[in-house]
Formats: C-alpha cells, sequence, structure tokens
C-alpha cells in the first residue's frame, strides 16, 4: 500500500505533517472569516483583510521559489511552517484591525493557505521517481482534503457550542506538532551549492519576468486563474441571490465538493502517472465545460451538488498532472521558481475577476460570468495542445 500510495521518505514525513496539522486548520478554513467579523470588524474591512492575504499570496510565491532554488526546498518548507503558526499567534493575540492587517499578510506570505507553496510542490516532486510524482501529490492531497472535509463539520459545531477560541488553539497546537516532524524527519532533495552574487535589477527579473521559452505556461495561469475566478468566486452569493439557496443547501455542495476532491485525487494522479499530463490537463477542461453547462442550464438543488461535484473531478485532473508536468520540463535549478511563479501569475489574473463577477451579476444576471469561463476555456484549449508531454515527447495534437 505505501508503494501504491509513494508513502516513502519524504512523502510520508509530509503525509505524517499534513494529517497532525490538518486537524485543527481543518476546523480553522471553516471559521476565521465569521471569527473576524465576530471580532468586530466591518464586512469592508474583512474584504481588505482578503485583499491582504491575495497581495501577500503572490509576494510569497515569487520569495520561497527564489529562495528554494538558491538555498534549498527543506527550509523554505520549515519556514513558511513557522510562519504559519507565526500567524494563528498573532491572530490569538490580536485586539485591534491593524494587527488583523499582520495576520492577514502572514498568513497569506506562507504561501500555503489555500495553495500551494513552490518549494514544497519542487520537494514533493524530488521525492520520488517521475512514474509516481503524481501519485504522490494526490495522495497528500487526499490527506489534506480527507481531514478538512472530517473537520469542517467538527469547526462548525465547536464554534457554535465553545466559541472560536478552542479551534485557535488547536490550530496553534497541531501546527506545532506537524512543525517539530518537519523539523527532525524531513530530508533535502536539493542542494545548489554556492549563491552567485547577481546585480538587484538582473535578480529582480528573473524573479518576475516569465522565461521566453514558457510564454505559453504563463498565459495558461492569467487565463485560467481570470475564467475560474469569474465564474466561481462569488458563487455562494449567487446562488443565495439569484436562485434561493439557502446555507444548508451551500453546505451540501460544499461537502460534496471536498469529499469528490479527496476520494478522486488518488485514482486521477494515478491515471496522469499512466497516460500522461496534456491528456489529463485536457480532461480537466473537459470537466470545467461540463460543470459550467450544467450551472446554466439546470436549476435544482440536486443538479448543483452534482455539477460542484463534476468541478472537483476538474481539480482532480488538473493539480497533480499540472504541477508534475512542470517538474519534469523544468530544470532542477529554476523548478521552484517557476512554479512559484505560475502559481503568482494565476492570482494576478484573478485580481479584477471578483469585481467584474458582480457586474456581470448585476446586469447580465447569474449565468454572465459562466460564459466567461466558458471563453477564457476555449482559449486555454490550444495554448494546452502546443504543450510538450514529458510522458510521450509529443507536443501539438498529443
Amino acid at each position: 500500500m505505501s508503494r501504491f500510495l509513494a508513502l516513502e521518505g519524504n512523502i510520508r514525513v509530509l503525509a505524517a505533517q499534513t494529517l497532525i496539522s490538518q486537524v485543527g486548520f481543518g476546523m480553522f478554513y471553516v471559521v476565521w472569516q465569521p471569527y473576524l467579523l465576530s471580532a468586530g470588524i466591518s464586512l469592508s474591512q474583512l474584504g481588505v483583510v482578503q485583499t491582504m492575504i491575495n497581495v501577500s499570496t503572490g509576494l510569497g510565491l515569487f520569495t520561497w521559489g527564489y529562495v528554494s532554488d538558491n538555498y534549498g526546498r527543506r527550509p523554505v518548507v520549515i519556514a513558511a511552517d513557522a510562519c504559519r503558526i507565526l500567524a494563528i499567534l498573532v491572530l490569538i493575540v490580536s485586539e485591534s484591525y491593524s494587527v488583523l492587517l499582520l495576520f492577514s499578510f502572514l498568513i497569506g506570505f506562507t504561501s500555503m493557505f489555500m495553495m500551494g507553496n513552490p518549494g514544497r510542490n519542487a520537494l514533493i516532486a524530488e521525492s520520488v521517481d517521475a512514474s509516481s510524482r503524481a501519485t504522490a501529490m494526490s495522495t497528500l492531497m487526499t490527506i489534506s482534503q480527507g481531514m478538512s472535509t472530517l473537520m469542517a463539520s467538527a469547526g462548525g459545531y465547536v464554534a457554535l457550542t465553545m466559541g472560536y477560541t478552542p479551534i485557535l488553539y488547536a490550530a496553534l497546537v497541531t501546527d506545532a506538532a506537524g512543525f517539530v516532524i518537519l523539523l527532525l524527519f524531513l530530508k533535502e532533495t536539493h542542494n545548489p551549492g554556492r549563491v552567485e552574487a547577481k546585480p538587484v535589477g538582473e535578480m529582480m527579473r528573473g524573479a518576475l519576468l516569465p522565461e521566453s521559452g514558457s510564454l505559453g505556461l504563463y498565459a495558461i495561469m492569467l487565463i485560467q486563474g481570470f475564467g475560474y475566478a469569474v465564474a466561481y468566486s462569488l458563487l455562494y452569493g449567487a446562488l443565495t441571490d439569484y436562485r434561493g439557496f439557502t446555507t444548508l443547501e451551500l453546505g451540501f455542495m460544499s461537502t460534496g465538493f471536498n469529499l469528490i476532491w479527496a476520494i478522486g485525487s488518488i485514482p486521477m494522479g494515478k491515471l496522469s502517472d499512466r497516460l500522461g499530463r496534456k491528456r489529463m490537463l485536457m480532461g480537466s477542461i473537459v470537466m470545467a465545460y461540463v460543470s459550467a453547462l450544467g450551472f446554466i442550464f439546470f436549476r435544482s438543488v440536486a443538479a448543483y451538488v452534482f455539477f460542484y461535484g463534476v468541478s472537483a473531478v476538474d481539480i482532480c485532473f488538473w493539480l497533480p498532472s499540472w504541477t508534475s508536468l512542470l517538474t519534469e520540463i523544468v530544470p532542477q535549478e529554476k523548478r521552484s521558481s517557476v512554479l512559484g511563479k505560475l502559481d503568482a501569475y494565476g492570482r494576478i489574473g484573478s485580481v479584477p475577476a471578483p469585481w467584474l463577477a458582480g457586474v456581470l451579476l448585476e446586469r447580465h444576471g447569474f449565468t454572465a460570468p459562466l460564459f466567461i469561463q466558458l471563453f477564457t476555456l476555449s482559449i486555454s484549449v490550444p495554448l494546452i495542445l502546443r504543450i510538450r508531454d514529458p510522458k510521450t515527447g509529443r507536443a501539438a495534437g498529443g
């Protein structure tokens, strides 16, 4: 079973750390926004906090990628986890809005808050051989999503009956326990040697600008980041206003989504290792089309639960295959930087999306943002087809 799930070496260490830390953090995901509102901030201030998280996440993706390639994967994974622990500590002791902004910067900067840290992703890829990369990533994703699914309901119950404080301390304790596991058992996979001093301008260009041979990959991330954010950033609010969904019905959607993501990750990772990355990316596009069209043409709660589950299958197709693809076509000395920059460009693409989604909803109704996603998916198809699949060695046409 360990071989089947690629649970070996660092993957086993990260699995243990994820399993333990998600006990507390799985509850924290559910309650952090209600907790901040209960602390007395307004919705507009909560929006500023979320914006700060988005901005600092992009900054973290650039930073951790560069540090990982130049100083090693292990220090980045440990430092980012320590930063997340510090963010929880700041939240526990916070007594003012400015301190909450410090929390939002720290939690976003980790690039481990609803995000994949590029140093961690590179370490995962380098801890197993190419035939097991997608499987290893999917196994860790299954553990994370499975624990989040279980602990989300527990977090809601604890918050309702005992308040938010026990959840904050649970997140602190379990993250600290996971940190100790990383500190004791995680092994380095990349030893860059001596770092050459470079002019600041050249270093900044290398850290921020796309590589000339990878412009198509950055275009995919910009387009996909924009399209998905337009379609889904305001989905729950739109379902409440335009379809009359209750919070219970939204809860069914969320639970189904997380459960399918958790169950589907390992099979899709194994399939990616067998069939190749590009085929799985195209499968993701097909699932995205199906889910968007389902939201457009159907209106029942059962249909939305089903098609939201299809969108989780979309992620199962995409995430392990995309990350594995990048680790196989990008040289090791640049791997983490490129992973971080690509995710950051996806974030950049999503910045104007919530505003545009709001405008489209107000002027053209519920389905307008979904048609934008269908358009962006269509633009992505030729870009994906041009990628050379390292599993087959072929480009356009597969």
